[in-house]
């Protein structure tokens, strides 16, 4: 007889893309909480092990903001969006959303490291906005194709509308973190790194990299924890796509830790 342990194992393991539990929202609320449980969690625990005497100055605005948006971005997805309620909510697991929380908790707390891992965790993902949007500008093109889903015809208007955060989001970082003595970058990176580790292992088992919904196939790989962006064509990023995860969360863990750490640091620098 299956213990409750292993009852609950098998109710969060992403089972099959046409898994009945993915046609309601119930597993995907499920396992949406527990990866924000878990981000603030570890983020907290390495944020304690790593702390000296030091403290953001006070700027509860900030974080009352960023957490204003954040309850505005899932309010409107969750109300405006596709059909497959389980989709929305699986989406919500993106490193750029629930970033917005646990770095508002920092803010709050006064929480340097802690906020500075936030910055590092989306930097690739933001520096990449960036590019994009400016190469649109100059050339009307995206160079790289981050943002090319903004422009499918199946893109609903709520989430164009709620993606400011990419544009916005390190800034603020940047600027509320620098008000102490100095981003703790090399300390936040720490952080960084033990929450990507933790949410890569939490999305592998609990999302599919795909779900049914009716005669659709709705594509998700949250967090890339199955292959890369799709329009990205650098064979060697792509080696392991696919791969077993043993393979291929290693070669994307260090792929993604380190581009974030460079590219964040070039972020506070420029």
């Amino acid at each position: 007889m299956a213990t409750a342990w292993q009852r609950w194992a098998a109710f969060l393991a992403k089972g099959e893309p046409d898994d009945v539990k993915h046609q309601d929202a119930t597993h995907a609320l499920v396992v949406c909480g527990l990866l924000y449980a878990a981000m603030l969690a570890v983020g907290f625990s390495i944020d304690r092990l790593l702390a000296r005497e030091e403290e953001l100055p006070p700027s509860a605005w900030a974080a009352y903001a960023l957490l204003g948006y954040w309850s505005w971005l899932v309010i409107l997805r969750l109300r405006c969006e596709t059909a497959s309620v389980a989709q929305d909510v699986y989406q919500l697991m993106f490193s750029c959303n629930f970033s917005m929380p646990v770095a508002a908790a920092a803010i709050y707390w006064r929480k340097p490291i802690l906020l500075c891992a936030q910055g590092i965790l989306v930097a690739i993902d933001q520096v990449l906005w960036y590019v994009d949007l400016l190469g649109y500008l100059l050339t009307g093109k995206l160079p790289l194709k981050v943002v090319g889903y903004l422009l499918w015809p199946s893109t609903p208007l709520s989430r164009r509308i709620s993606c400011i955060h990419h544009v916005l989001f390190e800034p603020l970082v940047i600027c509320v973190g620098s008000q102490g003595q100095s981003l703790p970058i090399l300390r936040g990176f720490l952080v960084a790194l033990a929450q990507t580790v933790v949410c890569q292992a939490i999305c592998r088992y609990t999302t599919p990299i795909e779900i049914q919904h009716g005669k659709e196939l709705c594509y998700l790989n949250i967090n890339l924890c199955y292959e890369s962006f799709r329009d990205v064509k650098v064979a060697w990023i792509r080696r392991y796509d696919g791969a077993k995860a043993s393979s291929y969360l290693p070669w994307m863990l260090w792929i993604w830790n380190g581009g974030n750490l460079i590219l964040f640091l070039l972020l506070v620098v420029f």
